[in-house]
């Protein structure tokens, strides 16, 4: 039996990536099993342990190796109640234990990637928007972030079709107005709509593989400090895949070998001393790359207006009229409205 998951589905979120290969992971996708939502009103029935696990199987089919798929308590939840039936007293308190403890952990990973920025690979529009919440709350810096993970440069697109990812990128938009209007600092406000724009743009202009797994077209960012302070650095790996393709893919295998990633890491830092020893210009050819995509095929793109309307006065006025845009357009994008409605931020 097909079952269609989207409705449970709230998003990807780039992560810093480990492991290489084919234990690699850089994305984080999460799946909410949950039975009630944030006011207590069920939505959803109990799902059964033989359930839950086919969804964990569904679900994961989907998605490359790259990936972690992040399921929610109650599903887990479901797990521990199928096997109660099955365990003596002292296996139960076990079981419930350990499953304590990793819902613990999702919650403390879900979080950290919340407070993390999220960054374009262009470092004009990066270092702007960091640079404009220099001095903005955690739960402001988090919100103009999301925006970034969540509308724009999500990591796999599967889930939507071309359209609705489009649509996406336009919520956004009128999210990062939103920032501008109530908390980003006066003097900071052009530069820093002007760099989401330009997010914006190198968004729209990404495209998918046949598993949804987004291409934006510019080199893996590697920045130091934070706020005005950020500095870009070269990104060695980065610069390894583009420009030497034998070489990452010896050290591809290094992830295989049990020594924690030193082998890896030496490899990669002798073939950087090496190649920028034997080509003292790859390092402004693999940048310059970047920087004739963008110029090409980003700069001058239209982006799609589906929430033009979309009122940014205030978190009420947003709120309501995002919830308008829903009544009347009750099929279109309903996963990640539904996300951006139950969003802590707007507080309703």
């Amino acid at each position: 039996m097909n079952i269609d998951y989207s409705q449970f589905y709230r998003g990807t979120t780039n992560i810093p990536s480990y492991g290489s290969g084919a234990y690699k992971k850089d994305t984080l996708v999460k799946y909410e099993f949950n039975t009630t939502d944030e006011h207590g009103n069920k939505v959803m029935d109990k799902m059964s342990r033989e359930e839950t696990l086919q969804a964990m199987k569904d679900i994961r089919s989907q998605y490359g190796d790259a990936v972690i798929v992040e399921f929610s308590g109650d599903g887990m939840a479901a797990l521990v109640e199928g096997k109660k039936g099955s365990m003596v007293p002292e296996d139960k308190e076990a079981m419930e234990a350990k499953n304590a403890a990793f819902q613990k952990d999702i919650v403390q990973i879900d979080n950290s990637l919340n407070d993390l920025p999220a960054y374009s690979g262009m470092y004009g529009a990066d270092k702007a928007v960091a640079s404009a919440l220099e001095n903005c709350s955690k739960e402001e810096q988090g919100f103009v972030y999301d925006i970034i993970r969540q509308n724009f440069l999500v990591g796999n697109s599967g889930s939507m079709t071309e359209e609705e990812r489009q649509a996406n990128i336009s919520l956004g938009m009128k999210k990062a107005e939103y920032a501008a209007q109530n908390f980003i600092p006066e003097e900071s406000r052009e530069a820093f709509l002007e760099a989401m724009e330009s997010i914006a743009k190198l968004a729209s202009a990404g495209k998918a593989d046949s598993s949804g797994n987004m291409d934006y077209g510019v080199a893996k960012a590697r920045y130091l400090g934070h706020g005005s302070g950020l500095v870009q650095t070269t990104n060695a790996l980065g610069m390894m895949q583009a420009m030497d393709k034998d070489a990452y893919a010896e050290y591809q295998k290094m992830g295989q070998n049990d020594d924690g990633g030193l082998s890896a890491l030496k490899y990669l830092t002798n073939w950087y001393a090496g190649a920028v020893k034997k080509d003292p210009l790859m390092v402004d050819a693999y940048e310059k790359q970047s920087e004739e995509y963008v110029e090409k095929n980003v700069k001058d793109r239209e982006l799609d207006t589906t929430f033009a309307d979309i009122k940014t006065e205030s978190k009420a006025v947003f709120f309501e009229s995002l919830k308008m845009f829903q009544n009347n357009n009750p099929n279109f994008l309903s996963s990640i409205i539904n996300r951006e409605l139950a969003s802590k931020f707007w507080g309703f």
